[in-house]
């Protein structure tokens, strides 16, 4: 055997045992069901939304999979975050806790019809594990407070990712929903949903009924050993702005969480440097959750009235196509456009109609959700002067 035989023999020896120990690295994360469930319904919300946009106005808002994208590239960032506190904190998580993580999160995937704030099972299972070790003797371990004090500030870093996420993503899936009022008006509200998967490295002590993990993710601490592995977390929400548009819902939402997350960072930091709170503070943050759904829902119900009813005078604006002319001339959602080229409108036909006098200029009038008019014009498409790219009430 030459010399650079034997060197490229052992290269590819090298890059099999390497292909091996990273395999093993993510086998928990492969193998978990929360992950593929999470793909699939990433692709329902997606394929759900383009669906029902095409059969309400004959065409999509959006027609990428952009749901699919967040799943993908925002779930990863958020990962690698998180992935950089908890291997600073060196939270640690045994199998019952992730099992009964896996079970919740899946249970709201198929039952949850709305959920604001997915990571807040985070929050649920680590409850149920508490109350499972405490109660019950025969499931306690040692050092379980240490371990739930860390868990508790992982809930807290979840939530302030999740907060922030929002003000990235909820937007931009937002998508209106038209119906029919009990005086045979239509209406319009919007929605906005999304999901991620958080591949988050953890320690799990001794890596007891875990397969095995080559000779990298073992590590040896003291007199005790541990398992790195990476495990899926869930995250996302799900929006809906009845009363007004959805970059409110968002704001407050998410100040709300963002606020709701440090308090559980700090709870966990108290409950590491006293490991006998931690009940207290569970029970403290389950209690502030609970508060903060009661909060947000009270504010939704008493804030300004603003219902998305299809107007008498003029069209109303439910959307607003990428890179069209509507969307240079400056129109936003929530706008209503009661001229066009100097004609008044009053529906989709007419408004079409002036839009069509003058096929590569328009001239619009646009009054905004505070009763204030201004102007926007811009040129149009002279082979299809029909495409401005605004989204309008169906006429059926």
């Amino acid at each position: 055997m030459s010399l650079e035989t034997r060197t490229v023999f052992k290269y590819r020896r090298w890059g099999f045992v390497e292909l091996t120990m990273i395999i093993d690295i993510l086998r928990p994360l492969l193998t978990a069901p929360l992950l593929w469930l999470a793909i699939v319904y990433a692709g329902w919300l997606a394929h759900r939304r383009i669906s029902l946009e095409r059969k309400t106005f004959r065409i999509a808002i959006n027609p990428r999979w952009i749901e699919v994208g967040h799943f993908v590239g925002h779930g990863l960032l958020a990962g690698l975050a998180l992935s950089c506190c908890t291997l600073v904190l060196g939270a640690m998580v045994n199998m019952q806790w992730w099992l009964v993580y896996q079970l919740i999160a899946i249970l709201s995937l198929l039952v949850a019809a709305r959920w604001q704030n997915v990571s807040a099972t985070f929050l649920i299972s680590a409850l149920v594990y508490a109350g499972a070790t405490f109660i019950w003797p025969q499931y306690q371990m040692e050092g379980q407070a240490s371990l739930l004090a860390e868990l508790l500030v992982i809930i807290g870093l979840v939530t302030v990712i999740n907060s922030v996420l929002q003000r990235w993503d909820a937007e931009a899936t937002v998508t209106p929903r038209v119906m029919t009022s009990k005086r045979g008006r239509l209406t319009a509200f919007f929605m906005s949903r999304q999901i991620y998967i958080a591949p988050v490295f953890f320690l799990v002590p001794g890596a007891i009924d875990m397969p095995s993990l080559g000779f990298w993710p073992v590590l040896n601490i003291g007199h005790q050993s541990y398992s790195l592995v990476i495990l899926p977390l869930l995250l996302g929400f799900s929006l809906k702005a009845v009363k007004g548009l959805m970059k409110s819902v968002v704001t407050k939402n998410a100040n709300s969480y963002l606020i709701f997350g440090l308090l559980l960072v700090g709870f966990g930091l108290i409950a590491v440097a006293f490991p006998n709170w931690i009940i207290g503070m569970l029970t403290v943050a389950l209690v502030l959750s609970c508060a903060l759904q009661w909060r947000l829902s009270r504010r939704s119900a008493h804030e300004r009235q603003l219902h998305f009813t299809k107007p008498y005078d003029g069209v109303f604006i439910l959307g607003i196509l990428r890179e069209t002319p509507a969307a240079k001339m400056g129109l936003v959602v929530g706008d209503t456009i009661v001229e066009c080229n100097g004609e008044a409108v009053s529906n989709n036909d007419n408004f079409y109609r002036a839009i069509q006098s003058q096929p590569t200029y328009c001239h619009l009038k646009v009054q905004d959700l505070n009763g204030e008019f201004r102007m926007a014009e811009g040129a149009i498409f002279a082979d299809a002067p029909h495409e401005l790219g605004v989204v309008l009430f169906p006429e059926n």
